[in-house]
């Protein structure tokens, strides 16, 4: 054999070692999230989840107002008793006023 003929069959078996397929694992593709309202966005990971329905939503409809949760009451009832409380916290009192 010439040195020609050894050096291409050299580089021909080079060529079908680096294109095996088995020593270059391909990466596993992560399923990403889709929004529960339907509209095909990706979910937002830190604050798209819903506490009340508990789905995952994107940045338009992660608001209980904009994915019409179907547990709207108890997060309506839950800011009304919250912001119930703090006004009676700050309530002033008469004998406070009488005494400035």
């Amino acid at each position: 054999m010439s040195s020609q003929q050894q050096l291409d069959s050299a580089t021909t078996s080079n060529a079908s070692i680096a294109a095996s397929p088995s020593d270059s694992p391909t990466p596993a593709k992560r399923k990403v999230q889709r929004c529960a309202a339907g509209c095909g966005a990706a979910a937002v990971k830190t604050v798209g989840d819903c506490r009340f329905c508990s789905q995952k939503f994107c940045a338009k409809h992660r608001f209980v107002e904009a994915h019409a949760c179907a547990n709207i009451q108890s997060c309506q009832d839950q800011a009304k008793s919250g912001l119930a409380s703090k006004l009676l916290a700050e309530k002033t009192a008469g004998a406070k006023v009488s005494a400035i």
